[in-house]
């Protein structure tokens, strides 16, 4: 069985979506502590 195109570039696209993410997880992750430390700080 030849893999055809479509799966090629499913499994190319695959990692890259993954990677994108967990990239923007850790983003949201990063502006959630920013926030909560920003908030902290104020009413200390």
């Amino acid at each position: 069985m030849e893999p055809t195109v479509e799966e090629y570039t499913t499994l190319f696209h695959c990692p890259k979506i993954q990677v994108d993410k967990a990239y923007s997880r850790a983003t949201n992750v990063l502006t959630f502590l920013k926030r909560l430390m920003s908030i902290t700080g104020m009413s200390e």
